[in-house]
């Protein structure tokens, strides 16, 4: 089971203290079932036992603190332990490759971190619950074979069949309960199509209608296959509550035609069966639960599983060695290609070669059409895909995987789908003075401000996120400034106010500035032009204003 597998790798807690509480608490819930039947024996013959009474609170009182640290102590420590994984698994998310992050999915991995882990942390009381309640039931199975060993023989004939035929179905549930958080994540994910692309379809009907038909679609799935296994499990409910009306019935009329039974054994072993039938309905109703989270630990660990995989370089990030490549006077490209990899290993799309070099302090034009490959040469030259092929040089030096980090410290990106984070962090100690002053040349100081560690307004257009990001971008203060059409979305004026004042202005400084662009009446404020169509680079003057 991987839900008791988490627990036992995962608690840090005693989990003898918690397993003993409830040992404790279910053998003092069975003790009270016997002295409760041995004083309403004394009370029917008229007869008081004062030492009866201080049993049941001395039992009370015991069942009451083991069961109550129990249940503490393990919400707590579950809560920490669910924490932990969280934290451990993003972690390797933020360290994992960009490549890896694309193919699996935003909805996957908010789902596992976010559904499946709430799942885990929602089961913890109900299943030291039903550990309780499986401590009383074998505690009272112990009190019912000391009242009659025939009695015993029917009640344990009776559970097991009943425990046998559920847990069978429940093997059938599982395999449905994957199928539907499966189909939970697919929703996410076009949920998330709907609002994320909120414009595109308020503006295309067509489009909207499909969407949402797509929509439409996996909430029939999910809610046929959520009916099928509630069913079953309605099914399963009944069966239990059932056999118990049945299991009384044999032990009020058949028992006694079976042995000798006096009245007070045949009352006796009624109250019993009718105390275990709440502990048998919660083990019963904790095993839906038991199942839905063992699958959520399942995903947990699947994920992390992908994640470990990778071949990441958990090194120590090395400053000395930022710095050092910090320092460059050029990168240079030497035969690398990259490829995009279909399910069955093929090439979907590939880039290459690229064979240039980007100067300290020059300005790079990267052109091309849609689709001629400059977001994906974007992510080689900054670091986040590896080459297929060929190397990465910084001054005649190879980048290899041990030192990718470092060479992506190099630079500050604005990506053409770039997020736009709410504070400035890794820039706690800012200086507020700089700021407004980059919000006034950005004309932003009307539109928000920083305060309380964190921009008062993200409502912006398209242009001013834009230029808000290069605020951003400008305080991180990299070597390398990567830009990628941002000038697409600012007006006519701000436009040339970046090609001809911002990027000249950090190149007087000592930046390295890499432009994604097509705006071909600005060609000659760049030091270096590369043109690209479909993977190959077509063009690479290294003098815009000289022939190739």
């Amino acid at each position: 089971m991987q839900l008791l597998g988490f627990f036992n790798r995962e608690l840090e807690i005693s989990k003898r203290s918690i397993l003993g509480s409830a040992v404790i608490a279910g053998a003092a819930s069975a003790v009270l079932l016997a002295v409760i039947n041995a004083g309403a024996e004394k009370a029917a013959n008229q007869e008081v036992k004062d030492q009866l009474f201080w049993l049941f609170i001395a039992a009370f009182l015991l069942f009451f603190i083991t069961k109550k640290y129990a249940l503490s102590a393990t919400s707590i420590a579950v809560e920490a332990s669910v924490r932990k994984v969280r934290l451990r698994i993003a972690d390797k998310i933020r360290k994992s490759d960009l490549g890896f992050v694309e193919k699996m999915g935003r909805s996957s991995m908010f789902t596992r971190l976010t559904q499946d882990a709430n799942l885990i942390s929602q089961s913890a009381i109900v299943i030291i619950n039903a550990s309780q309640s499986a401590i009383v039931l074998v505690t009272t199975l112990l009190y019912v074979a000391w009242l009659s060993p025939v009695g015993f023989f029917i009640i344990l004939v009776a559970l097991s069949i009943g425990t046998g035929i559920y847990l069978s179905n429940n093997k059938k549930n599982s395999e449905a309960y994957e199928v539907v958080n499966n189909k939970e994540a697919e929703f996410f994910d076009a949920l998330n199509h709907l609002l994320s692309g909120f414009k595109e379809i308020k503006v295309n009907q067509k489009k909207s209608d499909s969407l949402f038909d797509h929509i439409e679609r996996i909430s029939l799935d999910t809610e046929r296959l959520k009916v099928t296994s509630g069913l079953r499990f309605i099914v399963d409910f009944m069966f239990s509550q059932v056999s118990f009306y049945l299991l009384l019935a044999v032990v009020v009329f058949i028992l006694p035609q079976l042995e000798s039974t006096h009245y007070t054994i045949v009352i006796k072993l009624t109250a019993a069966t009718l105390f275990i039938i709440g502990p048998v309905n919660l083990l019963v109703g904790a095993i839906p639960i038991f199942t839905l989270a063992d699958v959520a630990v399942s995903n947990l660990y699947k994920l992390e599983k992908e994640l470990d995989a990778q071949d990441i370089n958990n090194q120590p990030f090395n400053q000395r060695l930022a710095n050092k490549i910090a320092a460059f006077n050029e990168i240079r490209f030497d035969n690398v290609f990259f490829s995009y990899e279909t399910k069955d290993q093929g090439v979907e799309f590939s880039v290459g070669p690229l064979d240039f070099v980007i100067k300290r302090g020059n300005i790079l034009f990267l052109t091309g059409g849609n689709g001629s490959g400059k977001s994906t040469v974007l992510k080689i030259i900054t670091g986040l895909y590896y080459p297929t092929s060929g190397r990465i040089l910084v001054d005649g030096v190879p980048v290899n995987r041990t030192s990718y980090a470092e060479f992506r410290h190099l630079f500050s990106l604005i990506f053409s789908d770039f997020h736009l984070f709410d504070r400035l962090y890794g820039l706690e100690g800012v200086d507020e003075d700089t700021l407004d002053e980059l919000l006034q040349l950005m004309q932003l100081e009307q539109k928000t401000s920083y305060q309380n560690g964190r921009f008062t307004d993200l409502n912006l257009s398209t242009g001013q996120k834009k230029r808000l990001a290069f605020i951003a971008a400008t305080l991180e203060d990299k070597p390398v400034s990567v830009f990628d059409e941002w000038a697409a979305d600012q007006d006519a004026t701000f436009r040339a106010f970046f090609y001809e004042k911002i990027l000249p202005d950090m190149r007087a400084k000592g930046k390295t500035l890499i432009c994604v662009t097509h705006d071909d009446r600005y060609f000659n404020h760049c030091d270096h032009l590369i043109k690209m169509e479909m993977g190959k680079v077509v063009m690479d003057n290294p003098e815009p204003g000289k022939p190739a």
